[in-house]
């Protein structure tokens, strides 16, 4: 009987182990479960990162191609409807791209607004550095004295104006009040230099990112070739002459001609400005004696033989004239004006090649 008992409670004790194990079992497989449902949100997770990874991979593309283009440091920002800049009074400025209706308010800087691809609707009065498709636009009236009430009926969605120009400068708050937009450039000082510059802003305005990457790119490469040629060759001393019927004045480094010598490695003898920003100077000829320049270089304005008269009476007239070394070897050059009076713009690998052949014949004659 004893036994029997035995037996029952080796059953109990058996069942009950059998059970606690399938329990067990279970509480593993759930504990799989949970497992695996964690490495599916891992792997979720590891999805996202991946999506993040490639988002941020993306961001950075846009942000490099957006970096790739270096622009100079005046201007501020670029983007699909408007430029910002330094303009040469020092003020930043914004000026929405591709306007419908402009003014301009000089004729060289008008020169440049179409070499950039823009057109306009208005100008000023005179016919140098004017394209031919502006010919017959509105005029406004003269660079020094525009009518303002004839370029605020016009409506314009741009005018622009030169910082060299007092009367430009003090258009500033009217156009402002009659909520138009403008943009100030300067091409007088440093002239190269600049008309590049003013050349970047504008192919901005226009849209026209490609006419500066070829065409000005080009012109660039002409000018930097004529310099490169001559830059081992011995400096010739230099003086230029800005000679009118009324007066004959010097010309500094950051005149036109005189920004020109300068790239071109020559050494102009007057380099003293009295006056800020100024490009001519009245001079002495004892200085040009004492210095005695291999080359002269006259920039005539108005009448050729009216200046050469003034040239006679102020300056040959006067013995020690003739001793001069530029005078003896008859290296006095009267430079064409729509080269170097006025802004050669496009033309200026002509400009400076020309020069370059006057400062250093012994280069192109080879």
């Amino acid at each position: 009987m004893k036994n029997m008992k035995r037996l029952a409670v080796l059953l109990i004790f058996i069942l009950t182990v059998t059970s606690f194990t399938g329990c067990s079992k279970k509480e593993d497989s759930s504990k799989t479960t949970v497992t695996d449902e964690d490495n599916t949100v891992d792997t979720d997770k590891n999805n996202n990162n991946e999506k993040e990874s490639d988002t941020s991979a993306d961001t950075d593309k846009e942000a490099q191609k957006n970096d790739s283009e270096e622009l100079p440091d005046f201007i501020i920002e670029d983007t699909d409807t408007t430029i910002t800049y330094i303009n040469p009074m020092g003020n930043e400025q914004t000026v929405t791209k591709n306007p419908e209706k402009v003014v301009v308010l000089m004729n060289s800087i008008l020169d440049i607004w179409y070499l950039s691809g823009g057109e306009a609707i208005a100008r000023v009065s005179g016919s140098t550095n004017v394209p031919e498709a502006a010919k017959d636009i509105e005029d406004v009236g003269k660079v020094n004295a525009p009518s303002v009430e004839k370029i605020l009926s016009l409506e314009p969605d741009l005018v622009i104006l030169s910082s060299g120009r007092s009367q430009h400068v003090e258009m500033e708050d009217i156009l402002k009040d009659n909520n138009i937009e403008y943009a100030y450039v300067d091409v007088s000082t440093n002239p190269y230099d600049s008309f590049i510059d003013v050349l970047r802003i504008f192919t901005k305005i226009t849209g026209r990112d490609d006419i500066y990457e070829t065409e000005i790119k080009e012109l660039e490469d002409n000018v930097t070739t004529i310099c490169d040629k001559v830059k081992d060759e011995e400096k010739p001393n230099v003086v230029i002459l800005f000679g009118s019927s009324k007066y004959v004045k010097a010309q500094l480094p950051n005149g036109l001609v005189g920004n020109m010598v300068e790239m071109l490695g020559a050494n102009n003898i007057i380099t003293d400005a009295p006056v800020k920003n100024s490009s001519t100077v009245d001079f002495s000829l004892e200085k040009i004696l004492e210095e005695d320049p291999d080359v002269i270089l006259v920039v005539p304005m108005g009448d050729l033989e009216k200046v050469k008269t003034r040239m006679k009476e102020d300056l040959e007239s006067n013995d020690a004239w003739g001793t001069l070394t530029a005078v003896k070897e008859g290296n006095i050059h009267y430079l064409p004006p729509e080269l170097f009076h006025y802004k050669p713009n496009a033309r200026y690998p002509e400009a400076f090649e020309y020069l370059a052949k006057i400062l250093y014949p012994q280069v192109f004659e080879k």
